[in-house]
């Protein structure tokens, strides 16, 4: 995943992908249906699909500008209020 760092899109819907921890520097990021649980080292994001997935911490996404959130088990949104959230 190193090598796909600096990537400017990466669709990695239902896949089997579980550590994301080298992508903080994609602008799109799609890990909806993955089984993705620790995203705190995607705070650079700047779009960032995390609907259908494990996670549950998003403390560390308060940089993000577009966040899906929807059909995630994340109930604690309150470090996100400068992003646009789709829950």
């Amino acid at each position: 995943m190193s090598a796909l760092g600096k990537c400017h899109t990466l669709n990695l819907f239902n896949t089997k992908v579980t550590d994301v921890s080298a992508l903080g520097k994609c602008h799109t990021l799609n890990l909806s249906y993955t089984n993705v649980s620790d995203v705190s080292q995607l705070g650079n994001c700047h779009t960032l699909n995390l609907s259908n997935t494990n996670v549950t911490d998003v403390s560390a996404l308060g940089k993000c500008h577009t966040l899906d959130l929807s059909w995630s088990n994340v109930v604690d949104v309150s470090q996100l209020e400068n992003c646009h959230l789709k829950i």
